[in-house]
């Protein structure tokens, strides 16, 4: 397990219920939490970060090739990829919040979630920018033209959770429930 979702993972148990909670009909107890739709957007999201982040680190070590060494290249491809990587995490982890409802529904409603990723984007901060932390993780220190591109690259991950909550909802793949 990446370690940058322990936190965010314990943060989600503790999410306030969802408004529309009262109004839905039981869940059978006998079902686990892994249901057909949940196991589905778990699957779309799994696929998604994995084309984003190959994607990523093909097109940056291509880039790179161009201005460094190609063990800078290399360095930097990784890096750039690792930060996208925790970033679709954080990312997931406030679409995950509901299975049908949309991440703009009370995004930050969930203080302990706000605060995790907070911490964890510190700590990566840190792994990025302090020098002898740089060389225990093999990390790059990152311009900020390479932020924004990771960031809105790794943001990808919400519209297509968002269209797969939208499918489950007109409930294209079928009753999941």
């Amino acid at each position: 397990m990446n370690c940058t979702v322990i936190l965010p993972a314990l943060a989600l148990a503790v999410d306030p219920p969802e408004d529309d909670l009262m109004q839905r009909p039981p869940r059978n107890p006998r079902t686990g939490i892994f249901t057909p739709r949940t196991i589905r957007l778990m699957l779309i999201g799994g696929a998604w970060s994995s084309f984003a982040n190959l994607s990523l680190f093909w097109a940056a070590l291509i880039y790179y090739r161009t201005a460094y060494s190609p063990e800078t290249a290399q360095a930097r491809a990784m890096a750039v990829t690792f930060i996208s990587l925790v970033l679709i995490q954080f990312f997931k982890a406030y679409s995950f919040r509901s299975d049908h409802l949309s991440v703009l529904h009370r995004t930050f409603a969930n203080r302990w979630l706000n605060m995790a990723i907070a911490w964890e984007l510190l700590l990566l901060a840190l792994i990025v920018y302090v020098p002898f932390l740089q060389t225990a993780f093999g990390m790059q220190s990152l311009h900020l033209w390479e932020w924004l591109l990771i960031i809105f690259w790794a943001h990808t991950i919400l519209p297509i959770l968002e269209f797969a909550k939208f499918l489950e909802r007109i409930e294209l793949f079928g009753r999941s429930e």
